[in-house]
This record gives structure tokens, C-alpha cells and sequence, in this order.
């Protein structure tokens, strides 16, 4: 229902005003390291993302998170570069799943999945209008657990699918050992202290990421070592 123009516009407003508001990482060597992988994968997604003006930010905050905004604005937390221990391969796994997320225009996707939300609910409360408060009520709430859980929350959750999928490829051809998104997802596994059930979350469970993640480590670790090849490196065995 929007435009990627129109989304890239508001995207690169939003994210100025996360950069005044919010404490952008001082730390040069993290600065360097987001900057350094951010490149390497964007280059790569290059054919998916022709013309992408990429700009890459550390914020200071402790929670363990990355995001990716339409026009190619990039966030990385410094508390997953602490999670990770710096680990670059691990990085670069977020930062190619936040990428993909990105080339999939899931953004826009579940903007559009949003507003078709909203319109269906002013269609129902305007059939429901000759009906009791009450019964409107309850047509009102089955309609929001439906919506959520039976299409907004799969939806996300397919889309987490689709960008672990790329994004593991991303961070391969880039050069950057694909089993870096398997310890960094166990880390993530054990930094949860409540576990959501999969049904009510956004996210696949930890577990069902890993395992998902491993069936295509063949191909994503053989595009991995062509990478490194390529450029004249020497693969990890």
C-alpha cells in the first residue's frame, strides 16, 4: 500500500531523529566493525538493493539488538557486540538477516498488513453497529486475537524465516563463516530467561531458528569457503 520511495523518505527522518535522541556508540573500534561488515554484506545484496545509500550506527544500549530500515539505515546495539564477543561472523549474521529483511521489503509488507488490520476492524464495528455494546465488544476482541494470531503474528514470523534464510546467505557470500548465526542464536537461547511460546511470539523459537539455520549451513558454508577463496583468504575448516 506504500511506496519504497515514500517509506525510505520517512525512514531516513526517523532514524535522524533516533541518532539525536538516543546515545550513539563512541567506541571507534565498534564503530569500525559495524562499519566494516555493514559494507561487506551490503555489497553483496547490492543485486537485490541497486542503489541503496547504506549508513551504518552503533547505538550505546545493552539489549542484544540490531534493525535494518527501508533506504539501507542500519542499527547495531553495543550490547550485541557484546553478547557476541566481537565475533565478526556472529555480527555478520544480524547483519545479514536484518539486510534481508530489507531486500524482502518486509517493512512495507507489514505496514500494508497493519492498515488492512485497521480498515477490516471499521468494517466490522460499522456492521456491528446495530448490535449491543457488548456483543460489539466481544465481536471486537475476537477480531484483534484473530488478526494476531491467526495472520499478523505467522506472517512475522514467516518473515524472520525468509531473512534468517537469505541473510545466511548474505553473510557467506561476504565471507564471513555461516556458523557464526548458530553460536550467536545459542547465546541468544541461553540470554533468554522467559521463554514466549512460538504461537504468541514474532519470532521463530530459538531452537527452531538453530535447527532451520543448520539445514542450510551445506550450501551457505560452500558458498562461504568460495567467498573467502575469492579474495584471496583462507576459509575456517
Amino acid at each position: 500500500m506504500l511506496s519504497d520511495e515514500y517509506l525510505a523518505r520517512h525512514s531516513k527522518a526517523q532514524f535522524s531523529r533516533m541518532k539525536d535522541k538516543d546515545s550513539v556508540s563512541s567506541d571507534s573500534n565498534y564503530r569500525e566493525m559495524i562499519q566494516r561488515i555493514g559494507e561487506r554484506i551490503a555489497g553483496v545484496a547490492q543485486v537485490d538493493l541497486p542503489g541503496t545509500e547504506w549508513e551504518f550506527v552503533v547505538f550505546e544500549k545493552p539489549e542484544p539488538n540490531a534493525f535494518a530500515m527501508p533506504g539501507g539505515k542500519v542499527g547495531v546495539n553495543s550490547g550485541l557486540i557484546k553478547l557476541a564477543n566481537e565475533n565478526e561472523d556472529e555480527i555478520a549474521a544480524v547483519i545479514g538477516h536484518e539486510i534481508a529483511h530489507v531486500a524482502f521489503r518486509h517493512s512495507n509488507k507489514r505496514m500494508s498488513q497493519a492498515m488492512g488490520i485497521a480498515l477490516g476492524g471499521v468494517i466490522l464495528d460499522t456492521a456491528m453497529r446495530k448490535k449491543s455494546s457488548s456483543e460489539r465488544v466481544l465481536a471486537g476482541g475476537a477480531y484483534g486475537i484473530g488478526t494476531s494470531v491467526g495472520m499478523a503474528l505467522p506472517f512475522s514470523r514467516k518473515q524472520e524465516k525468509e531473512a534468517d534464510h537469505r541473510g545466511l546467505y548474505y553473510s557467506a557470500m561476504a565471507g564471513y563463516d555461516p556458523r557464526g548465526a548458530i553460536s550467536f542464536w545459542k547465546k541468544m537461547q541461553n540470554e533468554k530467561k522467559r521463554k514466549m511460546p512460538e504461537f504468541l511470539s514474532t519470532h521463530p523459537n530459538p531452537g527452531n531458528r538453530i535447527e532451520f539455520l543448520q539445514s542450510n549451513m551445506d550450501r551457505a558454508f560452500a558458498l562461504y569457503v568460495n567467498a573467502k577463496k575469492a579474495r584471496g583468504e583462507k576459509p575456517n575448516l
